[in-house]
Formats: C-alpha cells, structure tokens, sequence
C-alpha cells in the first residue's frame, strides 16, 4: 500500500487513537510474533504430529488474530481492500503454485530422497500425518485455511500498522522477518536426528513472505496474496513434496 494512501486512510481515524497506534505499532507486532511462535512451539510438538492438534492451536490463534484485522480495517475504513475482484483468483494461483514450484525445486536440490537433509522434509509431512491418506484432501483443505488467515494477519494487520511510523519499504521487511521469526521454534521442533535443526518451514515464511509482501505493496489489496498463500499451502499438502 502506498504511503498517500496510508496518510489518506489514517485521516478517518481520531487522532488520538491513531498516535496511540503509531506508539505502539513495533510492540504490537511483536506481541503478535511472540504469540504465534508460542502456539508453534506447542502445535509443532512431536508428540501432536499426525493429530488436529496443529490445525486447531494455529486456526484458533490466527481466527482470533485475523478477527483483529478485519476490526482494524473496518475502523480506518478499509474493508473494500479486501473485497475480491475478477483476476484475483488467476493472480493468487499463478503466485502460489510459482511458489510451489519453487519449493520443488529447493527440494530436489536440498532435501530429495538420498541427501542429507531429506530428513528436514520427512519431518513436515509426518506432522501432517499419512501425506498419502485419503483424508489428505480435507488436512489440505484446513491447511489453506489457516494459510488464508495467517496471510491476513501479517500482511493485512501487521504491516499496515507499521507503515505509519516506519514507511512503506522498512514496514515490510520488518513484518516478513517477524513472519519467518514466528516459525523459529519450527526449527527445534522439527529437528531431524540426523540432518539437525529444520530451517524449512523458516525459510519458507522469509521467502514466500517478502513475496506476499512485495504484491501486496504493488496491488494495494489483500485478496489476491491471501488467495496465493491458501493455494500455496493448498499445494504443498494435495501434492507432497516428498514422495
């Protein structure tokens, strides 16, 4: 989102309200962070693998947090950003399975049968269950839920109340390094015997967020990232990277 339109949004808020959210946008945001990365940390336990536990903690969380969202769009007057609009769905799809081609690509090359690390990639899907279960269509369904929710949190919440105090560009950067700095405890909890810490998921969230966030910032509206992060996820689950 532009900075004109930042300035011109804020206008329809009290000015009291607005200098208590500038003062308090870096906390939020990282109140936001710590809180996600808490309920990674207890989702992603080993012991929930295979469970709903996972899609219950990070769809609740992220429901309550994207309720947020939509709150504070509605106050500056911004709901019509998230209005869909003819395109969006070919847009989204085109961007989430770009991505989901990459991620094949970094796998055949970092994680595929017979390296080192394929230990990293077998550790995703086991947290997801069976990756070849017949109810994979409906884990695959929740995942793109949640990821609909989670693009709604960090892109439509918690970059436009940063924009404000640190303009557009370090707005951006600063919520995609909280994004992936959010999946950080993925990395412990994910862990491989043998290939170590799991960076994937937080390489993913650093990769796919600065694109999210780059379209975001061009198109000015939220449907067509939160329709590539839902497909992306989508994706990734309906078509196991590891076979």
């Amino acid at each position: 989102m532009s900075a004109s339109s930042n300035r011109a949004a804020s206008a329809g808020e009290p000015p009291s309200q607005r200098s208590v959210l500038d003062a308090a946008a870096i906390p939020i945001a990282l109140g936001v962070t710590v809180l996600v990365a808490c309920v990674f940390h207890f989702a992603f336990t080993p012991a929930n693998a295979g469970t709903r536990i996972p899609f219950l903690a990070l769809g609740g969380l992220y429901a309550a947090l994207g309720g947020a969202a939509i709150w504070r769009l509605r106050q500056r007057g911004e709901l019509h950003l998230i209005k869909p609009r003819s395109g969006d769905l070919t847009f989204g799809a085109l961007v989430g399975f770009l991505l989901f081609g990459l991620a094949f690509a970094f796998h055949a090359l970092v994680t595929s049968p017979g390296t080192p690390r394929a230990g990293w990639i077998i550790r995703v899907y086991m947290l997801l269950g069976d990756p070849f279960a017949e109810n994979r269509h409906l884990v695959a369904a929740g995942a793109a839920l949640i990821g609909l929710l989670e693009e709604l949190v960090w892109r439509g919440f918690v970059t436009p109340l940063l924009e404000p105090k640190l303009g557009v560009l370090k707005a951006n950067v600063l919520s995609t390094l909280l994004f992936a700095g959010a999946h950080l405890p993925t990395m412990w909890a994910l862990a491989d015997s043998d290939a170590g810490l799991n960076p994937l998921l937080v390489l993913a969230a650093l990769g796919c967020g600065a694109a999210w966030s780059y379209f975001r910032w061009r198109m000015e509206r939220l449907p067509p990232v939160l329709l590539s992060h839902a497909l992306f996820t989508w994706a990734v689950v309906e078509f196991p990277l590891w076979q």
